[in-house]
């Protein structure tokens, strides 16, 4: 059998007894504490990210089909990002404003490995029954994923508390964490500094100190480099400076960049006055990693790849595979395409009509911001977004809702383990080197830990 079935793991851990199941739980929220679980909400709210007791567990088989799967989404990627570059038609479905094309064409053309990135794509995976490789990838993230610490601290956190009951479980595999996103980072600066040429000595984490509120990951990040043996500090794009012409941060020299922020965050500071010649030099140097050409990452690319009218710049064997693993997505505008049947439609017309079958979202947001599934929102509701979305205030692209899975885990509420329904998702990781994999999970069908969610710990049976 090429996965562990939900019920073993279930039955293995219902076993445990309610007071057992209670104690579990709270080391689970002592172990969150300590190991940098931490997430600030919008009103400046600390609190420690859930983790389930139960995690995922993937064989070995599964790792390596789904690795051959995201490799080439994300080659795909890349080569939407040629189109876009040479062929203006993709530029209506990927678009740009005029502030970061400028600062697009300062990003040096390569090709090839390393990619430079650090990305997540967010799939409906399941890998707990024989229906395991059957999955939509929902979107793809290319710049500032979140979970890159999460990840690998939940996993180490269910392997400390329920590794007994899970090894037996698995047994005679051994049960080992996923792939590590920090070693995925690590191995892509390190690729990046060969490609240029460089040892790289010390790097810089690059975040918008602006924000306090969100993720709290950037400084866990730069001890674990550090402890890896690559020194590395956090820094604002404004603290960034050039001496004699090398990049510095931090009262010291740095090599490469990492960043969170995304590229409107540069066009805004420096439409406030700051002064980023340092950043700017770090992007023509190619020294930014994710780099900029990475923004195409769009929601719409997802229109690029199930469009006819891009199939040949795609492989045979990618054409299928988008076909089985990309829901029908469209940009958001006044236009004709064709629908999920391939037939000429109206856009919008298509869209007042079949919202009970649709998702409308943001097409550069994240955090599931702003989001809206139509069978769950009335018509007035979708009517505004609707009217939103073509009024051009913000682009949005509608897509086919994709079945998101639903499984049942224990929670600690009110010093008692209760179990409860939750819906899932799951992030893969990418890099030039591999993947890595972070399942979220939430009481309501918009999966994300901004939205109230919680992580779902990935493991290996192998």
């Amino acid at each position: 059998m090429d996965y562990i079935p939900r019920r073993l793991i279930d039955q293995a851990i219902a076993r445990l007894g309610p007071a057992e199941l209670a104690g579990r739980l709270r080391a689970m929220r002592d172990l969150a504490g300590r190991r940098g679980m931490g997430y600030v909400d919008d009103r400046g709210r600390a609190r420690n990210i859930d983790i389930t007791l139960k995690p995922w567990i993937l064989t070995a088989a599964q790792l390596a089909a789904f690795r051959a799967v995201v490799h080439e989404f994300v080659d795909g990627l890349v080569r939407a990002r040629r189109l876009w570059r040479d062929v203006p038609a993709v530029r209506g479905v990927l678009r740009l404003t005029p502030a970061q094309e400028a600062w697009l064409a300062l990003a040096p053309r390569t090709a090839g490995r390393p990619w430079g990135v650090i990305g997540r794509l967010d799939s409906t995976a399941s890998y707990d029954g024989p229906s395991w490789r059957r999955c939509m990838m929902l979107e793809p993230n290319a710049v500032g994923v979140g979970g890159v610490h999460y990840a690998p601290a939940a996993g180490s956190i269910v392997l400390d508390v329920m590794g007994d009951v899970l090894r037996r479980v698995v047994a005679p595999r051994r049960l080992r964490p996923a792939p590590d996103p920090r070693a995925l980072l690590l191995g892509e600066l390190t690729d990046v500094g060969r490609r240029l040429g460089i040892r790289v000595r010390r790097v810089a984490l690059i975040e918008n100190t602006d924000f306090t509120t969100g993720t709290d990951e950037f400084r866990h990040l730069a001890a674990d480099l550090t402890a890896r043996g690559l020194p590395a500090v956090v820094a604002d794009p404004r603290e960034l400076s050039l001496k004699q012409g090398r990049l510095r941060a931090k009262g010291g020299p740095v090599d490469l960049l990492y960043r969170d922020s995304e590229l409107n965050e540069f066009i805004d500071m420096e439409s406030g006055g700051a002064r980023l010649e340092a950043m700017r030099r770090a992007v023509q140097e190619g020294r930014l990693v994710s780099g900029l050409p990475w923004e195409l990452d769009q929601k719409s690319v997802w229109e690029i790849f199930s469009d006819a009218r891009y199939a040949r710049a795609f492989r045979p064997s990618q054409r299928r595979l988008f076909a089985r693993h990309v829901p029908w997505t469209r940009l958001v505008r006044e236009a004709r395409v064709p629908d999920p049947a391939g037939r000429s439609v109206d856009l919008v017309r298509y869209i007042r009509r079949h919202r009970r079958r649709l998702v409308l979202k943001p097409n550069t947001l994240f955090g599931g911001q702003g989001v809206l599934i139509g069978r769950e929102t009335a018509a007035a509701e979708w009517e505004r977004m609707l009217a939103r979305a073509l009024a051009g205030r913000q682009e949005y692209v509608v897509q086919r809702e994709a079945p998101v899975a639903s499984e049942s885990f224990w929670f600690l509420e009110r010093g008692r383990a209760v179990l409860r329904r939750r819906s899932t998702v799951s992030g893969f990781f990418f890099s030039s080197r591999g993947i890595g994999l972070i399942g979220r999970c939430s009481a309501r069908r918009v999966v994300n830990v901004s939205q109230g969610g919680g992580v779902v710990a990935a493991l290996v049976a192998s």
